[in-house]
């Protein structure tokens, strides 16, 4: 849980840093928001390169490497004076979260809970709203007291030593390594050819690129809609409470319904469709309240469907595999959905027609999980 809040869970603030780091480099948020594409390009080539790892050598020693060189990422850029050694160090940040977030928790909480994937998954991807609801406002609270490079350095520095400690009281030492199973090590998947590896993959890149997309858009949507970033702050943290819901909701269900996993997938897209939509025309708080907690809900519930899916059609012994090696089919949705984003707010001061795009690619993304079949065994 710390791990995916403290990792994935930072993206819900990059937001904040957008019109600042504009005004003191003098940028738009075009270029800006190259930087969550690091995000998604970093774990699409080192990814397959993890998951292997995760099968083979222990989860713990990973993790541990990777949160040090993150963190220590940050506190290099917080002091950087140009924003080409922020990028690079940005990337080298982007690496770090690599090792230590999805790919990795995901991959051991599987090894861990065979049969219990769905529980496990949906309980761990609930740091993910914690840090949703508890990083924007005090990110807004310390921006307030502090420049972007003192809130920077504050946070990096923080999180780091809870990372280390949290890593080393829980996580085991010794998982990680595939069992030996009779007649040697399970033989490598033939994923490329499979295409239930393929519909997985590429419906989870679009969904949770999209979430990425409407994660960096919501601070300056909700201001261009005439909110503070305040409230546009507590509309963030809303959507990650709601995001809990929806991870319990499949922590209860999930193992339930294991054999109908793509009914349960194409159901939480469906919400996250619904409040997009609704999301759109909102203007008053009224009417975004019932929009940010659909979004949280199904956007929360979402994140552990790649691991459960393929749990529920591959074999554990090589899940890191498969995790790591769907993860280069987010780079092409991350290279040209984040700077397009950026560049449409840039010419039209708004976000709506981005959030009309993502309708889009949810509703495909939805038919591509009815594709598959309804259970391993078929």
């Amino acid at each position: 849980m710390a791990c995916l809040g403290l990792g994935a869970g930072l993206i819900s603030i990059y937001g904040f840093f957008i019109q600042p780091l504009s005004t003191e480099f003098g940028v738009g948020a075009a270029v800006l928001n190259l930087g969550p594409v690091a995000l998604l390009l970093m774990p699409g080539f080192v990814g397959p390169v993890v998951g292997k790892l995760v099968d083979r050598i222990p989860i713990r020693r990973i993790m541990l490497t990777g949160a040090t060189v993150a963190m220590f990422s940050l506190l290099v850029i917080s002091q950087a004076p140009l924003l080409w050694m922020a990028g690079c160090c940005f990337l080298v940040f982007a690496l770090g979260l690599a090792m230590y977030g999805p790919v990795a928790v995901n991959g051991m909480l599987v090894k861990l809970y065979p049969g219990r994937e769905a529980r496990a998954l949906a309980i761990a991807a609930m740091g993910i709203s914690v840090a949703t609801m508890v990083l924007p406002p005090l990110m807004g609270y310390l921006l307030l007291l502090l420049d972007w490079r003192g809130a920077l350095l504050s946070l990096a520095a923080g999180v780091l030593v809870l990372l280390w400690l949290l890593i080393l009281l829980g996580v085991p030492r010794d998982v990680g390594p595939a069992p030996e199973q009779e007649g040697g090590p399970p033989k490598k998947p033939q994923l490329y050819s499979d295409a239930r590896f393929w519909l997985i993959g590429l419906s989870v890149a679009m969904a949770l690129t999209g979430a990425v997309v409407l994660a960096i858009s919501y601070p300056p949507h909700f201001t261009s809609r005439g909110f503070s970033v305040a409230q546009a702050g507590w509309f963030i943290s809303m959507a990650g409470l709601a995001g809990i819901f929806g991870k319990f909701g499949v922590a209860v269900v999930g193992d339930v319904v294991s054999r109908h996993a793509k009914w349960l997938a194409a159901f939480i897209l469906f919400l996250q469709v619904v409040g997009m939509v609704l999301l759109l025309d909102a203007q008053t708080t009224a009417q975004v309240i019932p929009a940010v907690c659909l979004l949280g809900f199904g956007g929360g519930a979402f994140l552990p469907m790649q691991p459960y899916l393929n749990s529920q059609y591959f074999d554990v012994a090589v899940i890191g595999q498969v995790n790591g090696a769907q993860m280069p089919m987010f780079l092409p949705f991350g290279l040209v959905g984040l700077p397009l984003a950026g560049y449409v707010y840039d010419q039209t001061g708004s976000y709506g027609p981005v959030i009309t795009t993502l309708v889009v690619v949810l509703v495909i993304a939805t038919l591509l999980v009815l594709l598959l079949p309804s259970s391993r065994e078929s």
